[in-house]
C-alpha cells in the first residue's frame, strides 16, 4: 500500500506545481504512518486498516516544523469508508481566537465561498464543523456572522467510491477538490498564520 500511496504523492506534487495550487505533497509530510499506537489499547494489532494522506497548504516563510494545526487536504482510504476532506480540523485555542477575530471582520467572505456554485459542486454540504452552543464570550450575539463565529472546526468533506481510489480518476478528483477548496484554505491560513 505504501508504494501506490508514494506514487500518488509524487503525481500530486507535480500536479499542484503545474496547476499553481498552494499545497505541498511530500513523502515526509503527506503520508501518515501505518503503525498503530497500541500502548493504551486493548487491540494490539500493529497496523492501521486505513491509509491517510495529507497535503498541507504551503506556509509562506515557514522554515521549521510546527506543532499547530495547518489547513490542508486529507485523503482517507479504508474499506467502505473513503473520502476527501480539507480545512482546519482541530485548531488550537490561539488559532481559534485568531480565526474569530478575522471572521468578525470578514464573515461575508465565508458566506460568499459557501454559496459559490463551483465550491458546492465539489462539496454539496458546504463548510461544516462542530459549534459551541452559545456565542463565544466577547462577541455580539446578533453579529451577522454569528454561525461562523460559533464554529470550532472548519472542514469540507466528500465521500468517494472505493473503486475511485484504485483508478486514475482519483488524481483528477483530488485536483478538482483542491481547486474548489483553495479559497477556503487561503482564508484559514491567512487567519492563523501567526501561530
Amino acid at each position: 500500500l505504501r508504494n501506490p500511496a508514494k506514487a500518488l504523492i509524487q503525481q500530486m506534487d507535480e500536479a499542484f506545481l503545474r496547476e499553481g495550487l498552494p499545497f505541498e505533497a511530500s513523502f515526509k509530510k503527506s503520508l501518515f504512518r501505518i503503525h498503530r499506537d497500541t500502548r493504551f489499547s486493548k487491540d494490539k494489532s500493529p497496523y492501521k486498516t486505513n491509509i491517510g494522506i495529507t497535503f498541507p497548504i504551503i506556509r509562506d516563510g515557514m522554515t521549521k516544523e510546527t506543532k499547530t494545526e495547518i489547513p490542508g487536504i486529507y485523503l482517507h482510504i479504508e474499506p467502505k469508508t473513503c473520502f476527501i476532506a480539507g480545512g482546519l480540523y482541530m485548531p488550537d485555542p490561539k488559532q481559534l481566537k485568531s480565526l474569530r477575530v478575522r471572521i468578525e471582520q470578514d464573515w461575508s467572505l465565508l458566506d460568499e465561498l459557501n454559496a459559490d456554485s463551483g465550491f458546492l459542486k465539489e462539496f454539496p454540504e458546504g463548510v461544516q464543523g462542530t459549534k459551541v452552543k452559545t456565542m463565544p464570550r466577547g462577541y455580539d450575539p446578533e453579529h451577522p456572522g454569528k454561525e461562523w463565529l460559533r464554529m470550532k472546526q472548519f472542514i469540507v468533506m466528500h465521500m468517494i467510491p472505493e473503486k475511485t481510489t484504485q483508478s486514475d480518476a482519483l488524481m483528477d478528483m483530488l485536483l478538482n477538490k483542491a481547486h474548489a477548496m483553495a479559497p477556503l484554505m487561503k482564508f484559514l491560513e491567512e487567519s492563523v498564520q501567526d501561530y
